[in-house]
């Protein structure tokens, strides 16, 4: 039933794949069919990734990288049910695209997370996750035969803020952004992180108006225990704008399009589009906490993370808008 629910979904958006006209000659995939578990050695250590390869799927046309969060679901949330993230997996079943989802390097408990541009984050994880994700991005370009032009990056929360520090980085290697509860660091490390690429990269942003977890107004991150040891982050409106700002729409009026589709959840949903050569798609989730929302999947409501928005499906909105640069 929840694999009928979905495959309606991409197929009422019409979200299959366009065959690219250009680029290096496809490859063979040289994975197996489904999700399948693999190691790259990244400075010595070896690092994890899963790839999802859509039954019947012999050439790649595009890949999406899927970056959890912090807290200790970890690749879990690629288990069909168990997550929002997970929907990826039938969104690629209809738009034969390859899947990965990379798992972040352990935080002081153990749970893996990914080090990003927080230099305040005294909790987190310490491993070198943007030379995983970079050699990670080149591997895949090399066996499956695609470009940056194809290839794209998402995640939530601490995965979230990954995805922007990425964008920050090494934003000439992927074609365009989608992140769920993530805001720029308010203390960023010196370097990259402060000093970033100015390249203009589409993004998507869903946010939570109502977010305890990545604090909608900034501020603490995860502060459960009052220790701020997560870091500080600016607000959402402050990340909206500096993307707004790197984007070149400063000044840009957003199409605006409000919904409530389930009306026991939160709240309703205003999507705001900036359009433009490189477009930010903002998703205002009225009254909605941390979670990914999601129509298919349910998260329970929680002091830590707040009430979950189901009037949308994160991994079909990221891909509807993905697919509009192929």
């Amino acid at each position: 039933m929840l694999y009928r629910t979905i495959l309606l979904l991409v197929l009422a958006l019409g979200l299959s794949c366009k065959k690219k006209e250009s680029g290096p000659e496809a490859k063979e995939i040289p994975y197996p069919e489904g999700l399948s578990t693999q190691y790259v050695s990244v400075n010595t250590v070896s690092r994890k990734y899963l790839v999802y390869r859509p039954a019947g799927v012999i050439q790649a046309k595009s890949l999406v990288m899927v970056l959890h969060g912090g807290g200790g679901a970890g690749l879990t949330v690629a288990d069909p049910g168990t997550h929002p993230l997970s929907v990826f997996r039938q969104v690629a079943d209809t738009a034969k695209c390859i899947l990965v989802y990379p798992e972040g390097s352990p935080d002081i408990q153990g749970n893996p997370g990914w080090n990003d541009c927080r230099g305040d984050d005294d909790a987190g994880s310490r491993g070198d996750d943007m030379t995983f994700l970079v050699q990670l991005f080149a591997k895949l370009s090399g066996e499956l035969g695609l470009t940056s032009a194809s290839m794209f990056l998402t995640g939530t929360s601490n995965g979230a803020v990954m995805t922007l520090s990425y964008a920050l980085q090494q934003p000439q290697t992927i074609r365009a952004i989608g992140i769920s509860a993530g805001n720029l660091p308010l203390n960023p490390e010196p370097g990259p992180c402060s000093t970033g690429s100015s390249l203009p990269l589409p993004i998507m942003i869903t946010y939570g108006t109502a977010d305890p977890a990545m604090p909608a107004g900034g501020g603490c991150v995860a502060n459960l225990g009052g220790a701020c040891n997560r870091g500080r982050v600016v607000s959402q409106q402050a990340t909206i704008g500096y993307w707004l700002q790197r984007n070149k729409l400063t000044g840009v009026t957003p199409q605006t399009n409000t919904f409530d589709i389930n009306t026991n959840d939160a709240g309703n949903v205003e999507k705001r589009t900036y359009p433009g050569t490189h477009p930010l798609v903002h998703y205002v989730l009225f009254n909605a906490g941390h979670a990914v929302p999601s129509r298919s999947v349910f998260s329970a409501t929680t002091s830590a993370s707040g009430a979950q928005n189901r009037d949308i499906e994160f991994a079909v909105e990221v891909w509807q808008f993905f697919r509009g640069f192929l």
